[in-house]
């Protein structure tokens, strides 16, 4: 698929689904100044291009038994590609991502309590071919939670 440039109308739209991903495309047209048409194209465009995606997002805190991590794992170079492979294939992994520092990947863990968390830690994570080290954060609250740019 040939590579996708946003313009200014597309950042717009992202926008707007930022704020609400269910709002009426109507609704978004009106903001942007611009057709529905349009509005429901360029959705239906970056959709396609896997820019953007409208999806619900249930905070982990507000489900009872639910234990959330963020762990930072180091990995030898060779094996840097198979062990994002295998994490993106892991239920367990909400996030992933590639971080510069102390580590080599991020990735945020949801579990139903500790003790799934810690077998999934000591018996998935590092078992991967080519991990040296991890770090791992429990998160005992989140303040805010937002994803997407800026609001401008």
């Amino acid at each position: 698929m040939a590579e996708y440039t946003l313009d200014d109308l597309d950042r717009a739209i992202i926008g707007e689904l930022e704020q609400d991903g269910r709002r009426a495309f109507r609704e978004i047209a009106r903001t942007v100044d611009t057709s529905e048409a349009t509005v429901r194209q360029r959705v239906k465009r970056l959709q396609e291009h896997g820019i953007l995606r409208i999806l619900a997002f249930a905070d982990p805190q507000q489900h009872r038994g639910s234990q959330l991590c963020l762990t930072l794992i180091k990995v030898e170079p060779k094996h840097y590609d198979a062990a994002v492979e295998i994490l993106t294939a892991m239920d367990e992994v909400t996030y992933l991502s590639t971080v510069m520092g102390r580590a080599d990947l991020c990735i945020e863990v949801l579990c139903r309590d500790n003790t799934e968390l810690w077998n999934f830690l000591r018996q998935k994570v590092e078992s991967i071919p080519g991990v040296s080290g991890t770090e791992s954060m429990t998160v005992l609250k989140v303040h805010k939670l937002r994803y997407g740019a800026p609001v401008r």
